[in-house]
């Protein structure tokens, strides 16, 4: 059975610049640790967010992933994000969130995590940016790090467990 995971990226106003970078500098180390270390395949669904949350790319293999492009607008509606996401994934698992953010959302984000919980394995988070904080993030993921401490090791030890 396929490891499925799930992207929720940000691509609010506050990740312009430098954030969004980190953002896409930090998917193409997942990916790649996803490609060389999982023993099993990977599907992968990416759901951006700011004002509105869009699914634009469906479950499909990681190694036909790519990096979208990526511009910066509106707020960072993270709540909506995580009730798309449990609106389309499907039942099966394991299923893991990677969440990536400059950690300041700004709808009603924590029910939503909340309500998403039960139906996932994990959700990891990643602050993007010079500026970014995992403060807000830190109670209610399972982890969170920061997009500079990010390593394949790091990243492989987040879902090592379900391969």
């Amino acid at each position: 059975m396929p490891l499925y995971t799930y992207l929720l990226l940000d691509t609010s106003a506050s990740m312009s610049g430098a954030p969004l970078e980190a953002l896409k500098q930090a998917l193409h180390l997942l990916c790649g640790t996803f490609i060389t270390r999982s023993k099993q395949a990977v599907q992968m669904g990416v759901i951006t967010y700011e004002s509105t949350a869009k699914e634009i790319a469906p479950l499909a293999d990681v190694q036909e992933f790519e990096i979208p492009k990526l511009e910066a607008a509106g707020s960072s509606g993270l709540g909506g994000a995580c009730r798309l996401l449990s609106a389309v994934m499907p039942a099966q698992q394991p299923m893991l969130v990677y969440l990536f953010t400059d950690g300041d959302p700004t709808d009603d984000w924590e029910s939503a995590i909340a309500a998403l919980k039960p139906r996932v394995q994990q959700i990891i988070g990643v602050v993007c940016g010079p500026t970014a904080s995992s403060t807000i993030l830190d109670p209610l993921l399972d982890q969170v790090f920061s997009v500079r401490e990010l390593t394949p090791d790091l990243l492989f030890e987040t879902f090592r467990q379900y391969t």
